[in-house]
């Protein structure tokens, strides 16, 4: 490893976006109840904020391109320190929708960045376990969101709890500052058109993404909702629901590593990425059974699968193109990838919270699971060699 605090430093910045990440959704049973919302209400900010996260992608992956890295990285952390501040401190759930758009924002400017710079301090030959850890620091970071934050949230109350995220994100952007050094400089490097397309229309990254799409779909949804779910539908009480949910990022930050070890010693990568993509909306069907069993079961799954996934996903489209795009591109990759994903499940937080508020959860987690089974077909035009040049 070239430099372990420059390392260390990139993955408790993801650790601690991670956290405010989640750390709206675990309170938003509190913060229901001060701005008379339901689960629509936190259908429609999830989706806002997912919206803000994926339409930011390219623009994220533009500004690493032509600037660096590490100014992506600290740009996005700032974003997400300030509105989690003020989340605490408004009184209207327009504002609440807005500022959790500018933190989704923020968010953009986090994984594909700090994914080029994990892999260049990590040592080569293992980038695909040094995405492993910096993918596991979220899953870390998501479980302290998902559980800690309920906890918080029960003791100091919501606004506290939300200030605090901001708090410790500027921190961590303070960190960023002192401890990882400027990008290499670049000046003669421009972004031309024809690049661009080149990646935009790469047509092993758009059907890599579909899978992607299934993976960021179930995961999310699992922890967007579980928590409420648990709570509202099954009556379970706020720290045990907190507990569950965060089982499924304890057993994503488990797999993550594992994942990327498997990925870098695995000569079949497409054919894994395939079982694992259908695992994971396999699982989320699970929680359709109306029992805390079930609920727990599907978190585990869907940790485990999704995760592996994810990890495969990048791995390979950090290797598509490689030959062809110029170094400079490989944040724009990973985030064009990844904002395909979440554009392309922007629709379900506010389509699954509809079906629950109607019908029920069952049917929400059902119908959802069968999208995503549909959606992932396409990932079989991926060939093995396609997928390695």
């Amino acid at each position: 490893m070239e430099n372990r605090n420059a390392l260390a430093a990139v993955i408790v910045v993801q650790f601690v976006c991670a956290i405010n990440w989640y750390a709206f959704s675990s309170v938003f049973s509190l913060i229901a109840s001060d701005f008379h919302q339901n689960v629509s209400g936190l259908g429609l900010i999830t989706t806002t904020f997912v919206l803000g996260v994926a339409v930011f992608q390219f623009p994220a992956g533009l500004l690493a391109a032509k600037h660096g890295p590490r100014k992506a990285l600290i740009l996005g952390t700032l974003l997400i320190a300030v509105s989690s501040i003020l989340i605490g401190l408004v009184d209207q759930v327009i504002l609440l929708t807005v500022l959790r758009f500018v933190e989704g924002v923020g968010e953009a400017f986090i994984f594909g960045p700090g994914v080029i710079l994990v892999t260049r301090y990590f040592r080569k030959g293992s980038e695909g376990l040094g995405i492993g850890f910096y993918s596991g620091s979220f899953d870390l970071g998501g479980v302290v969101g998902v559980a800690g934050w309920v906890v918080l949230g029960a003791a100091v109350g919501w606004r506290v709890s939300m200030i605090t995220a901001g708090v410790i994100a500027l921190a961590a952007c303070v960190l960023l500052v002192l401890l990882v050094p400027e990008d290499p400089s670049n000046e003669a490097f421009t972004i031309r058109l024809s690049e661009l397309r080149a990646v935009i229309l790469n047509k092993w990254l758009l059907i890599l993404s579909a899978g992607l799409i299934t993976e960021q779909i179930c995961f999310s949804t699992n922890l967007y909702f579980m928590v409420y779910y648990l709570e509202e539908s099954l009556r379970v009480a706020a720290g045990v629901a907190g507990a569950i949910a965060g089982l499924t990022l304890v057993v994503s930050i488990l797999a993550s590593p594992l994942a990327g070890r498997v990925f870098d010693r695995n000569p079949s990568a497409k054919t894994t990425f395939i079982v694992l993509c259908f695992a994971t909306a396999g699982g989320l069907a699970i929680a359709a059974i109306p029992s805390v069993y079930a609920a727990l079961l599907s978190g585990l799954v869907v940790g485990a699968t999704s995760s592996a996934a994810y990890i495969f996903g990048i791995s390979i489209a950090r290797t598509i193109g490689g030959a062809t795009m110029r170094e400079e591109y490989g944040a724009l990759r990973i985030s064009w990838i990844n904002g395909i994903a979440l554009i392309g499940g922007v629709w379900a937080p506010l389509i699954f919270a509809v079906i629950a508020a109607g019908p029920g959860y069952s049917l929400a987690w059902a119908l959802t699971a069968l999208l995503l089974v549909v959606i992932t077909m396409p990932v079989f035009l991926l060939r093995s060699e396609g997928a390695r040049s």
